[in-house]
């Protein structure tokens, strides 16, 4: 439902758009055709960033990291649309040299190749497959409210019921320790959730309570484990997979592979775009991709 609430939104959203779009260059000058067509992709993405700003607002509150990103990708596509209607006209309202436009353009393509390059990668690793049988899953913490699961974390915990339910010799690390704001360890929730709801043998399940993030997150449960070349899955939400298989290849697992959760909409999407940060953070860290 949410999915499609989403499209409809977005389609609305292109055709204001495009209906800006004819409005405001109505009576521009001809020709400029490229620096039209900018203008018609900045347009629909800068009203959506505004909109589902609004939306994230809505769903997950100010605390959300990064939720700054999306007005200001906004402020940017306007500024960006001023300074290419004035280029139309031919009244430019900043001077810039040929040098530094240029140097824009490639920092900007450069930007824009790398950001689609990751994406990809992130976007492939949210389908991958999990082989049957692994000797060990792990399941990454993701915050709790009071002594319950956080959403992204409650999404966790159903793959990794799933997984264990059809793979019954199969053991689970929880991982995750405890936050300030936190009543018990992100790992003991993950066990009470599983052995309570899901009715997994607590015997089948292994607790790594003291990580802090995802790196001391496989560290520490490589450390448990005890074996680089075990076969082990990491259970986290898809748009975290990718960064989560360069830090299990880091922290020296020789044999991870993903088991990918939800990807909640509709923030999701702010996840999905934020990820690329993180991943990039990793690239330059562990020098891998």
């Amino acid at each position: 439902m949410v999915k499609v609430q989403l499209a409809i939104v977005s389609l609305i959203i292109f055709v204001a758009g495009l209906v800006f779009d004819l409005l405001y260059l109505r009576k521009a000058s001809k020709g400029y055709v490229i620096k039209k067509f900018i203008i018609c992709v900045y347009s629909p993405l800068a009203i959506w960033s505004v909109a589902y700003y609004v939306i994230c607002l809505l769903y997950a509150g100010i605390t959300l990291s990064w939720i700054w990103l999306w007005p200001l990708i906004a402020v940017f596509c306007f500024l960006r649309i001023i300074m290419l209607r004035a280029e139309i006209e031919e009244t430019p309202l900043i001077r810039i040299p040929k040098g530094l436009r240029i140097a824009y353009r490639i920092l900007f393509i450069t930007g824009l190749s790398l950001f689609l390059f990751v994406e990809g990668r992130i976007i492939g690793a949210m389908s991958a497959r999990a082989p049957e049988n692994l000797d060990y899953v792990i399941v990454l913490g993701a915050g709790l409210i009071g002594e319950s699961p956080s959403n992204p974390l409650r999404v966790r915990i159903e793959k990794a019921a799933e997984y264990m339910m059809e793979n019954p010799d199969t053991i689970l690390v929880a991982s995750g320790g405890k936050g300030t704001d936190e009543r018990i360890s992100e790992a003991e929730c993950i066990r009470q959730q599983l052995t309570w709801v899901y009715g997994i043998d607590n015997e089948r399940i292994l607790i790594e309570d003291k990580s802090r993030d995802t790196i001391e997150n496989l560290e520490n449960s490589l450390t448990i484990i005890g074996d680089a070349n075990a076969y082990t899955g990491v259970i986290t939400n898809g748009f975290h997979e990718y960064r989560a298989m360069l830090i299990a290849r880091h922290a020296g697992f020789e044999n991870a592979h993903s088991v990918p959760a939800t990807t909640l909409l509709p923030v999701g999407i702010h996840y999905l775009v934020r990820e690329f940060f993180g991943v990039v953070q990793c690239m330059v860290k562990f020098g891998n991709i």
